[in-house]
C-alpha cells in the first residue's frame, strides 16, 4: 500500500488555493489548510467533496501570528507524523495610491499581509523540513513580481520580495535534502469567481494546481530548477502534457 503524503496549502481557501488543494488531493495528499478567523472553509470543502483520493483538513490558524503557525504545524505532525510539501499562496491585493502618496498605514498593512505571513510560514515549515531531511517548499507569485502596474506599485514591491525570499531559501538549501521553488504566473489566474471575465489565455487555477502537483512529485523536466516562469495557459498546458 502506498504511503500517504501530507501537504500544507497556505491560502487554500482562496480561488487559486482551491485549485491547488484539489490537484494535490487527486495526487494522493492529505491536505491541511490554515483558516483565519472569520474565513469560512465550506466553499472549499464543497469544491473538493467529490474527490476520491486524499483528504482535506482545515484547522484554525492566523499566519500573521507565528505562535499560531507553530501550533498548526504541531497538530499536523501529531496527526500525520511528517510533512512532505508546503505550498504558500497568500497575500492581499492593493489598488489606489502610487508609492509617493501611499498612506503609511496602508504600507504597513501590505507588508504585514504579504511579507510577515511569508516569513512566518517559511520560519516554521522550512525549519521542519530541514529537521525531517525531506520535503518541498513552493511559493506562488503573480505577474506583479516582475512587472509594475499603475496605482498598485506596492504589490510589485511585495511580490518581488516574496520571490526573492524563495530564491534566498533555495540558496540556503543548496546541497540539502529539501527543495525550494518559486512559481510565477505571468497572467492573472482564472478562478471560479472570475469565470466568464478571464482573458482567453489566462492560467487556470486547476492547471496551476496540476503543475504544482507535478513539480512536487518530480515529474517535470524542470524539477531541479528554483524559479519556474509560467507565461500563459498554452505554455502551462504544454509543460504538463495537456496540449
Amino acid at each position: 500500500m502506498e504511503e500517504s503524503k501530507t501537504a500544507v496549502v497556505a491560502g487554500g481557501t482562496g480561488g487559486i488555493g482551491e485549485g491547488i488543494v484539489a490537484a494535490l488531493m487527486r495526487d494522493g495528499y492529505d491536505v491541511y489548510v490554515p483558516v483565519r478567523p472569520g474565513v469560512h472553509s465550506e466553499r472549499l470543502e464543497q469544491y473538493v467533496g467529490d474527490i476520491e483520493h486524499g483528504s482535506l483538513i482545515c484547522l484554525p490558524a492566523d499566519l500573521e501570528k507565528i505562535e499560531e503557525v507553530e501550533s498548526f504545524r504541531d497538530r499536523i505532525i501529531e496527526a500525520a507524523g511528517r510533512l512532505d510539501l508546503v505550498v504558500v499562496s497568500v497575500g492581499s491585493f492593493y489598488y489606489g495610491y502610487p508609492l509617493r502618496s501611499m498612506p503609511p498605514e496602508d504600507w504597513d498593512r501590505i507588508l504585514r499581509d504579504n511579507l510577515a505571513t511569508h516569513f512566518n510560514a517559511q520560519r516554521v515549515f522550512v525549519d521542519l523540513l530541514y529537521r525531517q531531511k525531506h520535503g518541498a517548499y513552493i511559493v506562488l507569485t503573480g505577474p506583479e513580481a516582475d512587472h509594475v502596474f499603475q496605482d498598485a506599485e506596492v504589490m510589485s514591491v511585495a511580490a518581488a520580495a516574496q520571490k526573492m525570499m524563495a530564491r534566498a531559501l533555495a540558496f540556503e538549501a543548496f546541497d540539502s535534502p529539501i527543495r525550494v521553488h518559486v512559481v510565477t504566473s505571468h497572467t492573472p489566474v482564472n478562478t471560479r469567481s472570475r469565470s466568464g471575465n478571464a482573458g482567453p489565455d489566462w492560467i487556470t487555477a486547476s492547471d496551476l494546481g496540476a503543475y504544482i502537483a507535478a513539480l512536487a512529485a518530480g515529474r517535470l523536466p524542470s524539477t531541479g530548477e528554483t524559479v519556474h516562469e509560467l507565461e500563459n495557459q498554452t505554455h502551462l498546458q504544454r509543460l504538463i502534457g495537456k496540449e
